[in-house]
């Protein structure tokens, strides 16, 4: 029986079980089918990406495999034929040795092995030499630069897809051409790297988009080297057991947008099917199952036709064939937790239910790519003299959060951006000032070891979370920030608190930053009692800011677009986001601000007020059905309603008309 790379399974019971078991993804592969026979195919190498091209011809040679139908065989040749016919593989920058080249390497080497048998003569000898050219051609760049860009930029997309396009069209021509096995063993060994290096809590750093884009393409190299050589990445990576979940979680309460930080184009490009069959069928992972059958059968021509990313998700059809396994029962994710923490990345995410217009907030704060990867890249510094900081789409977002509820986005992030600012996120600049080296693309080159940020306190259960993230040490060193600190205290209540901490030895202006879809209402003015009250009026419901200051504050609203091109190979095309900024800062300088926000995304009434204490802000926030009440010390030690406080952060509950204290948070002044 004839071995074709890459299939894992009898090709007889696969015949069978596209018109019974797997007759949906069947349906979907003779779809996308139909698509290319109407595509009209360039002369030339068209102004712009040909990843779409390498899934045609993949796609193609499946259907043909599958059902021997002549008419898939006629229209692969002509993909084929085509992408043999152009002289480069690429356009504009990296010609030949970048993404639209990998992805062509891997369809044709799939294309060339599976159906070299049903070729002319003339046409197999034309395609292995192009094969051959082209793999060569990319090996030839991956050896002369390692050390920097791509070829040992270990965590980064653009490795994964160019190293599993090099190995597929190796393994195509192994039998033939002997130079292939060292474009195996040259791409063996870097995933042997990126694989021992990669965070053991599946947590991405590019996000979900790039999650959707690059780590998929780990899925496929570990199926082709377990289905080639038995080598099992898939019980040996704790990341490729791991990272359904941070996706999930990073998905909107709809489940079909995303949470959007890191780079990510739009709030649709983040569904891989291919991903969650492969976790489903690999790690009998009932959940993924289930939104692997959720996104097929309503989630994708939205995602295909709204998504910037291409090709997208149409194409993945292919992996879905081979992918998906049937027998996986679905689990139904009211089963998981609704707090999850992602350590690597710092990442805390809470979801107040399952359903589609739960509230969602995602907090996030850690080194630049996550723990490991700084870690790694240093020790790859030093120990080889590797530049590998490929961290053009890690964004300067610490203490940054992003909040959706009743199907509305409250706070938002920027999404693509070329010329990352802290300012662009929601959290806090310093007279206007963000980050060290930003408004450029990779802002972390010039980094030393030590500036991070990091999550310095994670408390996490069913009655409390309790969570503080410092990023002092990257902000601008003429600052001179000494604190820069953001406490995150959720009580199971509908509301969320936030306390932010800044101390300097210079006097600056502090401006807390909020981005939304859309301007808030100014409700109330702030006093020596009352908070400012900023309403935001949503399509299905409400969000109120209040929010309470150590000093006199002044607040703006402002437009803040950003427009980012999204690859040279087409720069004509870009993504743009249109934010609108509340931005409260105090109105004369000092060294130190304290910022304590309530964020009440609900429809019922939440009222908060400030009660006098010296040396402290003591707010007490009330709900229909609980009274709590905050207190941030200023002081070494001092009482409130009789107890002693000798934290940063204590907690009262009302019960029986008075105040219990019910936690005592942060450490000892």
């Amino acid at each position: 029986m004839k071995d074709y790379i890459f299939i894992d399974q009898d090709i007889e019971t696969l015949r069978e079980e596209i018109h019974t078991k797997k007759i949906k993804v069947y349906k979907r592969l003779v779809d996308q089918c139909k698509r290319y026979e109407a595509v009209q195919l360039n002369a030339e190498h068209p102004n712009g990406s040909t990843t779409f091209m390498g899934m045609a011809i993949a796609n193609l040679a499946l259907a043909y495999v599958l059902t021997q139908n002549k008419r898939y065989l006629t229209e692969v040749k002509r993909w084929m034929d085509q992408v043999v016919d152009y002289p480069h593989w690429g356009n504009a920058h990296l010609v030949d040795v970048d993404l639209s080249a990998a992805w062509i390497l891997f369809g044709l080497g799939i294309g060339y092995d599976w159906l070299k048998d049903d070729l002319s003569e003339n046409q197999r000898l034309l395609i292995k030499e192009k094969l051959i050219l082209q793999g060569n051609r990319m090996y030839d760049f991956k050896i002369n630069t390692e050390g920097t860009g791509w070829s040992t930029n270990y965590f980064q997309n653009h490795n994964w897809i160019n190293m599993t396009g090099l190995a597929t069209a190796g393994y195509a021509l192994k039998d033939t051409y002997e130079m292939s096995q060292a474009w195996i063993e040259s791409s063996k060994s870097n995933f042997e790297t990126v694989f021992s290096m990669l965070p053991e809590d599946g947590s991405d750093y590019e996000g979900v988009v790039y999650w959707r884009y690059g780590v998929m393409w780990l899925f496929i190299y570990a199926h082709l080297i377990k289905e080639r050589e038995n080598i099992n990445y898939f019980e040996q990576s704790n990341f490729l057991k791991e990272t359904f979940y941070y996706r999930l979680y990073q998905s909107a309460p709809n489940l079909e947008e995303i949470i959007n930080f890191g780079d990510c184009h739009d709030r649709r490009s983040g569904h891989s099917t291919a991903i969650y069959y492969k976790v489903a069928a690999e790690y009998k992972n009932g959940y993924a199952q289930k939104l692997g059958n959720l996104v097929r059968d309503e989630f994708l021509y939205r995602e295909a036709y709204e998504s910037k990313i291409k090709p997208g998700i149409l194409p993945e059809c292919f992996f879905e064939v081979l992918f998906y396994d049937p027998q996986i029962q679905e689990k139904d994710f009211s089963d998981l937790p609704t707090k999850k923490f992602f350590p690597d990345l710092g990442l805390y995410i809470y979801r107040s239910s399952w359903s589609a217009d739960a509230l969602h907030f995602s907090f996030k704060c850690g080194a630049p790519g996550g723990k490991r990867q700084w870690e790694n890249l240093w020790r790859l510094k030093e120990s080889k003299n590797y530049n590998c900081f490929g961290l053009s789409h890690q964004h300067p977002d610490n203490n940054s959060f992003i909040l959706v509820s009743n199907e509305t986005y409250y706070a938002i992030d920027d999404g693509y951006n070329r010329t990352v600012k802290a300012s662009d996120h929601n959290t806090i600049t310093v007279d206007g000032l963000g980050y060290q080296d930003e408004g450029q693309n990779n802002i972390w080159k010039n980094y030393t070891k030590d500036m991070i940020s990091e999550i310095e306190t994670c408390q996490i259960d069913d009655q409390l979370t309790y969570i503080v993230g410092e990023a002092s040490k990257q902000y601008d060193s003429k600052l001179n920030l000494s604190v820069a600190k953001r406490h995150i205290v959720h009580m199971e209540m509908p509301y969320i608190v936030m306390i932010d901490e800044l101390d300097s030895k210079d006097e600056h202006i502090y401006t807390w930053t909020m981005h939304s879809d859309f301007y808030p209402e100014v409700s109330s003015e702030a006093s020596s009692e009352v908070a400012q009250h900023y309403l935001y009026q949503g399509d299905y419901g409400k969000m109120s800011l209040f929010q309470f200051t150590s000093h006199l504050t002044e607040h703006k609203l402002a437009d803040n677009t950003i427009r980012a091109i999204m690859t040279t190979q087409e720069p004509d095309k870009f993504t743009e986001n249109k934010m609108k900024a509340l931005k409260i800062s105090n109105i004369a300088k000092t060294q130190k601000m304290i910022f304590l926000s309530i964020l009440a995304p609900t429809n019922d009434d939440v009222v908060a007020k400030r009660i006098k204490c010296e040396g402290a802000i003591v707010i007490e926030v009330s709900t229909k059905k609980d009274k709590l009440i905050y207190v941030w010390s200023e002081l070494k030690a001092f009482e409130f309603k009789g107890e002693k406080c000798p934290t940063r952060l204590t907690i009262f509950e009302k019960a029986q008309h008075q105040y219990i204290k019910r936690f005592s948070l942060g450490e000892v002044l």
